[in-house]
């Protein structure tokens, strides 16, 4: 939502964006609309209010839904204690203020696009208010779905309050084996669902990746397309990024990235600048695989070959294990817990390679930046992974990255040892590295693809 409605109103489509008025938000400079939008919630009645961010803080029209009890928190979806108990609430406010908002606003969008479970029942309430018009439809609806393991799943009850009709629960609506699943609500409603990359829209729609919504999803699949995410390459371009240590581009990378590597070197206090630098930007969670990175790191680390610099945090199993390596091997591996944006990028600036092991990846957007920072990708073959890089083969002149098939140990630690074979041969690796850095990753092809979408809706109402 920072850069694809930015993109979009380039291509043509006028795109104004409603969220929440988080805690986070409330510091920005926005002014209070005239009138309310009522939610029903069983007996109660819930009153939001419309902000609109002052214009100078965003190319981009943003509209703020205010609610301060439901979403007043520090927290987005959860705090310290785990997730908001109302958060199915939640989901069902901001679900229907996107289709009442025009009464405030009075600017009436032709498509609501959602993202995810919290905004999925937007179709759903938008047919709703269009059924009881009984008058030919003027609205349609797109569903991105950015992560299918995030579900929004509540108990039955709390749908008989969503004020829903009842024909909306049952196997071709919101009901998923007895509960109920916002966003499998939102997929049967959708007119058009997108995910973010064109093989993860094939991945979910198996046993393996689909995350038990498989057969809604190939129920849908005519409806079903996959659109890759870009990045924002003004923001992510190391010839003018002013957080690393020095810049550099994709016609001449060397002495700006071994400065860059001098600095991460140094940094972390690592011993040999001579020998590749391995880098890690992630959150240590079981979809990212970075438990087959720790269960190799041990032998790679006692046959001498390369440098690891590792950022993220989350499972603190995971976080345990990669600080109890790093002590052991405190020549070999930086590691910092947390996330840091600025260290982000000067690992992206400063490796040679870029690690990815992930068990699914929608997307993915740091094989994108650290291959705009000439780091170049070691990945698993699955999702928007196999769509932005060029596997290493046999065939040398086109590949930007190495991808590896079974999400095993053996082949993460054999594409690792065939990057540094190559890194070996300076020619070939600089080559690549130059392809790498030169692969398109504006939002621009994205925008004219979602254009097309929405007018396959607005085609088909």
């Amino acid at each position: 939502m920072g850069s694809l409605p930015i993109a979009l109103n380039q291509v043509g489509v006028e795109t104004k964006i409603l969220c929440p008025l988080h805690g986070c938000c409330k510091t920005f400079p926005y002014k209070t609309l005239d009138g309310d939008i009522v939610f029903r919630y069983g007996n109660t009645k819930i009153k939001s209010q419309v902000g609109v961010l002052d214009q100078k803080h965003s190319p981009v029209s943003v509209y703020f839904l205010i609610n301060e009890k439901l979403f007043g928190r520090t927290g987005i979806y959860a705090d310290e204690k785990g997730d908001y108990s109302d958060n199915c609430l939640r989901s069902f406010v901001l679900s229907h203020a996107a289709t009442q908002i025009e009464k405030i606003t009075r600017w009436k969008p032709d498509i609501l696009h959602a993202h995810d479970w919290m905004a999925a029942a937007t179709s759903a309430y938008l047919n709703a208010k269009q059924a009881k018009k009984k008058s030919p439809k003027v609205q349609g609806s797109v569903l991105t779905i950015h992560n299918l393991e995030h579900q929004g799943v509540f108990n039955q009850s709390e749908f008989h309050k969503s004020r829903l009709p009842n024909t909306y629960w049952g196997i071709d609506g919101f009901e998923h084996h007895g509960t109920l699943n916002l966003l499998k609500g939102g997929i049967q409603h959708a007119d058009k669902i997108s995910t973010v990359s064109p093989t993860y829209a094939q991945e979910i729609r198996t046993k393996a990746h689909g995350q038990n919504l498989e057969e809604s999803l190939k129920f849908r699949g005519a409806d079903l397309l996959g659109i890759l995410n870009g990045i924002d390459q003004e923001s992510w371009n190391p010839i003018n990024d002013q957080l690393i240590p020095s810049n550099f581009g994709p016609h001449k990378p060397l002495p700006g990235k071994q400065l860059c590597k001098e600095d991460l070197i140094k940094e972390f206090k690592l011993a040999n600048i001579k020998e590749p630098l391995i880098g890690v930007v992630s959150r240590l969670h079981h979809q990212k695989g970075l438990d087959l990175l720790l269960s190799i790191l041990p032998d790679m680390l006692a046959e001498g070959r390369g440098s690891f610099i590792i950022l993220g945090s989350g499972d603190k199993v995971l976080e345990k294990e990669f600080s109890k390596l790093a002590d052991s091997y405190p020549e070999r591996i930086g590691l910092r817990i947390g996330f840091d944006d600025a260290l982000a990028r000067r690992i992206f600036a400063g490796t040679d390679f870029f690690l990815m092991p992930s068990r699914f990846e929608p997307c993915g957007l740091a094989q994108q930046y650290a291959m705009r920072y000439g780091s170049i990708p070691v990945a698993r073959n699955t999702g928007g992974l196999s769509d932005t890089i060029i596997a290493r083969t046999d065939e040398k002149s086109k590949s930007t990255g190495y991808l590896f098939k079974s999400a095993e140990p053996k082949p993460l630690l054999d594409s690792i040892k065939l990057a540094i074979r190559d890194w070996d041969d300076e020619s070939f690796y600089l080559n690549m590295q130059k392809r790498a850095m030169n692969v398109p990753s504006s939002w621009d092809v994205a925008a004219e693809k979602y254009k097309t979408l929405y007018n396959w809706v607005l085609r088909d109402s």
